[in-house]
C-alpha cells in the first residue's frame, strides 16, 4: 500500500481530514500508531520500511506474470467513504477489475486489518472505475505466491465503521488507551508509547 506514496498517480484532494488507508491500516495494528503518526505528525522511517518502498517502486516487473490489463501506483479517493489511497496495482481482466496489494513480510495468512486494507480498496476502485469488486489479490514477497481476499456485502459495512473510528480519533486528537503485544517490538513509534 503506498497512500500518497511516490509513484502514485492522480488525486486532487479536499478540505478537512480525509482518512489514508494507510490510516486504517495503522489503526488495526494500533490506535496509538495511527496517533502518533497522523494526529502528533510523527514521520519514522526504519530499513524495512525504506525496502518496501524500493519494492513498490518497481510493482509492475513484480506484477508483470499477471494476465490482463494491469494500473501500477493507482491514487482514488472515495466521496461515499471519505477515504483515500494509492492502489499498487489494478489488474483489469474482461469486465472485472481486482486491486492488488503487494506485501514484504513472511507472513503467509491474511491478518484482519490486510483484509479491511483490501476492502478499502475494492471501495475505491469501485468509485474510480465504476465497477464491482467482488475479490482482491494480495502478492506475498516472500514466498512469491498470490492470496485471494474475497470482499463480501457486510466487509463494506465494517468498513464504514472503521473509518468513523479511525475519524473520531483523529476528530477529538485524545490520546488512545495503551494495547500490549509483542507487536510492540516491531513498531517504530514505540519508544514514544508509554
Amino acid at each position: 500500500m503506498c497512500g500518497g506514496r511516490e509513484g502514485c498517480t492522480g488525486g486532487s484532494g479536499r478540505g478537512g481530514r480525509v482518512i489514508e488507508v494507510s490510516d486504517l491500516v495503522q489503526y488495526l495494528y494500533c490506535p496509538r500508531k495511527v496517533y502518533f503518526l497522523r494526529a502528533m505528525g510523527l514521520r519514522m522511517v526504519k530499513p524495512k520500511m525504506e525496502y518496501g518502498r524500493e519494492v513498490h517502486s518497481r510493482v509492475g516487473r513484480v506484477l508483470g506474470r499477471l494476465e490482463g490489463e494491469l494500473f501500477v501506483n493507482v491514487y482514488l479517493e472515495s466521496e461515499r467513504y471519505g477515504l483515500r489511497g494509492c492502489v499498487d496495482g489494478v489488474l483489469r481482466r474482461g469486465e472485472e477489475y481486482i486491486p492488488v496489494d503487494v506485501k514484504c513480510t513472511g507472513l503467509e495468512r491474511v491478518p484482519y486489518r490486510w483484509r479491511m486494507q483490501m476492502v478499502a480498496y475494492a471501495v475505491l476502485v469501485e468509485e474510480g472505475f465504476g465497477c464491482r469488486v467482488r475479490r482482491g489479490l494480495i502478492y506475498l514477497m516472500e514466498s512469491r505466491r498470490f492470496v485471494e481476499v474475497r470482499v463480501m456485502p457486510e466487509d463494506r459495512a465494517e468498513l464504514r465503521r472503521l473509518v468513523e473510528r479511525v475519524e473520531r480519533l483523529l476528530n477529538e486528537g485524545s490520546y488512545p488507551p495503551a494495547v500490549r503485544s509483542n507487536r510492540c517490538a516491531y513498531c517504530e513509534v514505540e519508544r514514544f508509547c508509554t
